[in-house]
This record gives C-alpha cells, sequence and structure tokens, in this order.
C-alpha cells in the first residue's frame, strides 16, 4: 500500500473459507491464519466458499450442520469488527433458506455463477426479497476455448449497436439487473474497458434478447447436488 500511497481504508478486501475448514472453530483459526498472511486486522467482506465441506459425499447431510457452524464463527468475528461484512459462496435457495433459518446476522451478499447461459433469476428474486447482494462471477464466461459468450452472435451485435465491446454489453446486462460484477483482468486496457461501463444503458428489448441465451450451462461449479 505503502508504494501506491494507499492507506487501509482506500481498499476493499475480500477473503472467503474454503471447504476444508467447515465447522466450529475450524472456521476462526482459518480466517484469522487469513488475516495474518494478509498482514491486515480486519476483512471488508468473509464468504464461505462452498456449502460442502471437503472429504465428504455431495449428498452427507451433514454439510448442513458444519456450514451453519462456520457461519456462527463468522457472526462472532463479525460482532468482534474482524469481519466488516459476511457472506457465501455458491449457495443455491435451499441452502440460503437452510442459514437464514438458523442464522443470527443474515448474509450481505451471495457470490454466484451468473451470466446469459446460466441466468439465475429465482435465485435473483429470493436474493432481491432479502435484501441480500447477488454478485456475479463468471460474468464473461470462462477464458478457455469453451467460452461461447463473448463470441456470441447476439452479443456482438448489441455491441456494435450500443457501440461498445462484448465484454462491457454483458457487464452492463448483469448492473442493470442490480448484480454486482468481479471481472478480472492482469490487462490494464481490459481493466479500464471493464470499469466504462456506466455511462450507457441497455433497452428493454436488449436485456431481454441477451436473456433469451439462457441454457443452463455452468463454466464453473454446480453446487445443486450439494445436501
Amino acid at each position: 500500500m505503502k508504494t501506491y500511497s494507499l492507506e487501509r481504508k482506500d481498499l476493499f478486501i475480500t477473503s472467503k473459507l474454503g471447504p476444508k475448514n467447515h465447522g466450529s472453530g475450524k472456521c476462526r483459526s482459518a480466517c484469522l491464519n487469513s488475516l495474518k498472511a494478509l498482514g491486515l486486522d480486519y476483512l471488508d467482506l468473509y464468504l464461505i466458499h462452498w456449502p460442502g465441506a471437503s472429504g465428504m459425499q455431495p449428498e452427507d447431510a451433514r454439510h448442513e450442520a458444519l456450514r451453519l457452524e462456520s457461519w456462527r464463527d463468522m457472526e462472532k468475528l463479525y460482532d468482534e469488527g474482524i469481519l466488516k461484512a459476511i457472506g457465501v459462496s455458491n449457495y443455491t435457495e435451499k441452502h440460503l433458506e437452510s442459514l437464514l433459518r438458523g442464522c443470527r446476522i443474515e448474509p450481505s451478499v451471495l457470490q454466484v455463477e451468473y451470466h446469459p447461459q446460466l441466468v439465475q433469476k429465482s435465485l435473483l428474486e429470493f436474493c432481491c426479497r432479502h435484501g441480500i447482494l447477488l454478485q456475479a462471477y463468471s460474468s464473461l464466461g470462462s477464458s478457455s476455448s469453451e467460452n461461447r459468450l463473448l463470441t456470441n452472435e447476439v452479443v456482438s451485435r448489441i455491441a456494435k449497436e450500443c457501440k461498445r465491446s462484448e465484454s462491457q454489453v454483458l457487464l452492463r446486462w448483469s448492473i442493470q439487473q442490480g448484480i454486482g460484477v468481479i471481472p478480472k483482468s492482469v490487462n490494464p486496457q481490459h481493466i479500464k474497458e471493464n470499469i466504462a461501463v456506466f455511462d450507457f444503458d441497455l433497452t428493454s428489448e436488449q436485456m431481454a434478447t441477451i436473456s433469451d441465451l439462457h441454457s443452463g450451462h455452468h463454466y464453473c461449479w454446480n453446487p445443486e447436488h450439494v445436501a
């Protein structure tokens, strides 16, 4: 931070609980170890990365109890001011419903895969009803040759209509739904381009046309099978 004349308050830092550290006590230790490794006193956001614990079958009923134990550790860390906000990642509606039944502090954020080929409308509506920010990863698909979003004819046509890039159109599509986006890049030009998405709007017809690309395709993990 000193190199760039930044103070801690200038940064928003997020970390996650890995599946191997689910459970009472283990979650707390993992979080404190992350802080130590980062050289920080607090985290702005801490997320449970996955609804299941490592070393167990997806259908194992113990997942539910373990992730609630982890959440209670996080609630205590929040009370202590070590975590400024807490949330979850890769949770489905059933996982969220279970958490809301047993939590004292509701999650601020749900981070999930969300893009035009995976339009999780019901999950977004659930988050809106409960005041949870849905934050999308893989908004642009993936970096592999499997990615069909950035080269999709519909997306390219709308990008030309808007005089924008395909990535800007895809990010704008999410933002206009009230979804947070976290595109990652090490390319300065791409980073600059990804930020320049707040000075144009997609029409309702363009939004609907992009949404019609939904096919249920996951580029990453599918948590539906986790008990």
